[in-house]
């Protein structure tokens, strides 16, 4: 292998380690947001009626952001204590 061909690999490999790590700080910012509008929507009890109807539909809504960002927190969890362990 040449430096050259070398070097690319490092550059390239430090550039996919920070998107990847900022994708998931993004990522997991995200699915708090979500959580957090879900719980504030889920509580109509003394709502007029319209607007407990608009807010339950938006409450049901949310469950198809916070689902798979769920997916995503449990792999990057997961991923981040595999990496722990192994000692790197």
């Amino acid at each position: 292998m040449s430096i050259i061909t070398v070097t690319t690999i490092i550059v390239v490999t430090t550039a996919i380690t920070k998107i990847s790590a900022t994708l998931g700080v993004g990522g997991t910012l995200i699915l708090i947001c979500a959580l957090v509008s879900k719980e504030l929507t889920s509580s109509t009890e003394e709502q007029k009626p319209a607007l407990a109807q608009r807010l339950r539909a938006l409450s049901s809504s949310l469950n198809f952001l916070i689902i798979p960002l769920l997916f995503i927190f449990a792999l990057i969890v997961t991923t981040k204590v595999i990496e722990i362990l192994s000692g790197h």
